[in-house]
């Protein structure tokens, strides 16, 4: 198998190129910050999501099921106020990403939102950071809190086991 010619930019032994007429070098994502702020706001409040529920899960199936030596701290009414605890913290949370993605899609649309400079979670002034994918971390964070509220709601009235 032969090695491909290396053309006059150097580009084949550098990488591969990101496009037919595009850079003919690999390119570092690996410090593309405002593409992580993306994700991660479009991510946060799945993220969150699953990770109460399967908190929740866990020490309700521990509690349950779990008769085992060291399970025993898992023994009703523990899922209960662990469920509950975890339900507050994660709406909480969720609430926060709410107001976080709705920051960021108000400032694509309306200039005079823009925040203070000393706003904590990065810069909202990034074009690509803005727009429809702030709208839909907005929504998808909604969605999640909607979830929360009503995995946690249950605890208190229904028998974990």
């Amino acid at each position: 198998m032969s090695e491909p010619d290396e053309d006059k930019s150097g580009g084949a032994a550098q990488g591969a190129m990101t496009a037919p007429r595009g850079t003919a070098y690999a390119v570092d994502v690996a410090s593309d910050r405002p593409a992580r702020v993306i994700w991660a706001a479009l991510l946060v409040g799945p993220l969150i999501l699953m990770l109460h529920f399967t908190i929740v899960y866990l020490v309700a199936e521990a509690g349950c099921t779990g008769d085992g030596h060291g399970l025993d701290v898992f023994d009703p009414p523990v899922p209960v106020i662990v469920t509950v605890a975890a339900t507050a913290a994660a709406a909480i949370a969720c609430m926060a990403a709410v107001t976080w993605n709705y920051r960021r899609w108000r400032t694509s649309v309306d200039d005079s939102q823009r925040p203070q400079a000393g706003w904590p979670f990065g810069d909202v002034d990034d074009h690509e950071a803005r727009g429809s994918l702030a709208f839909v971390g907005t929504l998808l964070a909604g969605f999640s809190f909607v979830s929360v509220v009503l995995i946690g709601v249950a605890a208190p009235f229904l028998r974990s086991c």
